[in-house]
């Protein structure tokens, strides 16, 4: 019996009804290694991240925003750059969605905690402990964003419950993940999908910038 092999997929299925903005960032690491042209930024979208995640969902949608208001408000309408980011998180790894959410600052400006990249030489495009965990002052979906070359820090915070949760999507997760009929499913999904970008369309409203020390 012979099976037609599936073509691996690019990009995922995304049927949103808003349409994320890629975040934009400079990496001179690869721009070293001659895989971009100097000064040529990259874009990551919101796709990659939620590929790299394996799920779409709220922490999801939160650290795409967290990074793309915290390097703008860093870089305004410039490139952020990879490895020029530190980015502190106030809980530990298994806090919240600290852990997820370090991964995908990771795939996005390559700030990573004590397993991340250790640079060349003498730390040359390091990215090792630019990811750094709060276990000592756990808060909510609270960061700092550190330019390294300036010292400008800003703190964000994420704020989903900005845009109120449908009070059918907790009482839909039970028969899906319980029976998993096609109906239950879909039921399931389209909240869940629903609240993900009812997150994604607040933008901005769902994210409160400080800046600190100034």
């Amino acid at each position: 019996m012979s099976m037609d092999k599936a073509t691996p997929r690019e990009h995922l299925a995304l049927s949103l009804r808003v349409h994320p903005e890629p975040i934009i960032v400079r990496d001179p690491f690869l721009e070293f290694l001659g895989l971009v042209a100097p000064g040529e930024p990259i874009a990551v979208s919101f796709d990659e991240l939620v590929k790299a995640a394996g799920h779409m969902c709220p922490t999801v949608a939160g650290a795409y925003l967290v990074l793309r208001h915290g390097l703008k408000a860093l870089y305004g309408d410039e490139p952020a750059v990879r490895g020029n980011v530190r980015v502190t998180a106030y809980g530990g790894p298994t806090d919240f969605g600290y852990g997820p959410i370090s991964q995908l600052v990771n795939v996005a400006i390559g700030a990573a905690p004590e397993t991340g990249f250790g640079g060349l030489g003498a730390g040359r495009f390091r990215r090792r402990d630019l990811f750094v965990f709060r276990s000592d002052d756990l808060r909510h979906s609270e960061f700092d964003f550190e330019r390294l070359d300036t010292g400008r820090t800003v703190h964000v915070t994420y704020e989903p419950n900005v845009v109120p949760a449908s009070k059918d999507l907790a009482a839909a997760i039970g028969p899906a993940l319980g029976n998993g009929d096609p109906a239950s499913v879909a039921r399931f999904r389209s909240l869940w999908n629903e609240r993900v970008e009812d997150i994604l369309e607040a933008d901005a409203r769902v994210v409160r910038i400080q800046a600190v020390g100034q």
